[in-house]
């Protein structure tokens, strides 16, 4: 009779060792599925901040582009010499016409007046001025020079009474009378002879 051969026992197994295998490899692929997902989150993250970045930073660029082209002004070309005779300040009007009137008063001053008030004649050329004084006892002539602007003349005595002191005096023309009216003037003598009216006697071409 042949011999029976003996299985060998296998041993049983323990229970408590495969549940912890089994709880281990769930862990490890719980920790490796979290790091996956943080790794791709991150991932987005960073692309998603990128592009966003890049979005801003163009209507910035634009921006600089546009305000630069609006400060850069073209260079003007040096204008020629008929080209500033062209652009030559016209004189103002009101100078105009001041310039005017003074040529009408001084053209209409010109001759020999005699006070109305009587005891003085009054003789201007133009240039020069001369006050003589009626009577015996009458005082010397004062001899001076004037200069009109407008409807203002402006004396100036060449000696004593009161040599180079101004009078300045505003004139008034009424038919053939002209009047002074004083608006400064320090000669005592003067003063007190050219405010009053002037008939005209004769004139001076």
């Amino acid at each position: 009779m042949a011999k029976k051969t003996k299985k060998p026992i296998s041993k049983p197994k323990k229970k408590g060792s495969s549940k912890k295998k089994s709880s281990k490899n769930i862990f490890t692929r719980l920790i490796v599925i979290i790091f996956v997902v943080i790794l791709a989150f991150f991932m987005i993250f960073r692309i998603f901040n990128s592009s966003g970045k890049k979005n801003i930073e163009k209507p910035a660029t634009k921006q600089v582009t546009t305000e630069t082209t609006k400060e850069v002004k073209p260079v003007e070309k040096p204008k020629t010499v008929e080209e500033k005779k062209d652009i030559e300040v016209k004189p103002d009007k009101k100078e105009e016409k001041k310039a005017a009137e003074t040529k009408v008063v001084a053209k209409s001053i010109k001759g020999t007046w005699q006070s109305t008030t009587g005891g003085a004649f009054l003789t201007m050329d133009g240039k020069e001025y001369r006050l003589d004084f009626m009577g015996v006892d009458s005082d010397k002539p004062i001899i001076g020079t004037y200069s009109v602007d407008g409807d203002l003349i402006t004396f100036i005595n060449q000696k004593d009474p009161c040599k180079d002191v101004k009078g300045l005096y505003e004139v008034k023309f009424i038919k053939n009378e002209i009047g002074f009216k004083c608006k400064s003037d320090d000669c005592i003598k003067r003063k007190a002879t050219l405010p009053t009216k002037w008939e005209w006697l004769d004139a001076e071409d």
